[in-house]
């Protein structure tokens, strides 16, 4: 078990750099330059909404919305990752803010229009999921601290286990692709994430004959990270 030490520094450290990055907005706000303060401004204003959007999401579905609320705060807890997790207090809430921001309100919305089925937490990393999703679809989306996975069966007992025996292969890829939203900041969505995307896009359109989404570099950069995480050998591992 986690010591209260493991849990309490990164929690401190994750509320002083929110803390930190609002007294940045302000002072940019507070600035001289017309610029600046607009930036100030936008900042304000993706906050207000995602306020808003989380009132809502709790108002419809209080558990799975207030869930993915707290998930904002979570970090890794396990009993061998205390610095993991000070990692992802110091970085969470500046250097990854654009896929921070994105990956929550793609959760949230999804909450408002009952398209997830359970919120799960896992080495500080939050899975939002759709169980037995539409046939039998398997997909997942990494933005920062965030995940939206789509199930073709239901999560069963532990969240864990059924990560390493089940759904593993797709759960564990898709949390290494969060070690690289830690590693990258503000350039993981033009470095990882859309390429990721059009990746995607291009092995539904060729239907793999021209391109296979496996190969591309991202994806072999999450399934290592994966495969370094859990200590699991990971299936299309390319050298």
């Amino acid at each position: 078990m986690p010591s209260a030490r493991q849990n309490l520094w990164p929690m401190l450290l994750g509320w002083l750099m929110l803390l930190l990055t609002y007294l940045g907005a302000l002072l940019i706000v507070l600035s001289d330059s017309v610029a600046l303060r607009v930036g100030g401004g936008l900042f304000f204003a993706f906050k207000g909404l995602t306020w808003l959007v989380t009132f809502f999401a709790v108002l419809v579905r209080p558990r799975l919305g207030w869930r993915l609320f707290v998930g904002r705060y979570r970090y890794d807890s396990s009993q061998h990752h205390f610095w993991r997790a000070m990692l992802q207090a110091f970085t969470r809430f500046w250097w990854e803010l654009p896929q921070l921001w994105t990956g929550y309100m793609v959760s949230q919305w999804r909450v408002i229009f009952g398209q997830i089925d359970r919120v799960e937490s896992l080495g500080g990393i939050t899975f939002a999921i759709a169980e037995k999703s539409p046939g039998g679809m398997s997909m997942g989306m990494s933005l920062g601290p965030y995940v939206n996975i789509w199930l073709p069966e239901e999560v069963i007992g532990d969240f864990d286990r059924h990560v390493r025996l089940h759904s593993g292969q797709l759960l564990m890829h898709e949390f290494g692709h969060t070690v690289d939203s830690m590693r990258w900041g503000w350039l993981y969505l033009p470095v990882i994430g859309l390429p990721s995307l059009l990746s995607q896009w291009v092995e539904l359109v060729t239907r793999g004959s021209r391109h296979q989404h496996r190969h591309l570099y991202a994806e072999r950069w999450a399934n290592r990270n994966a495969q370094h995480y859990f200590g699991i050998k990971m299936r299309d591992l390319q050298a």
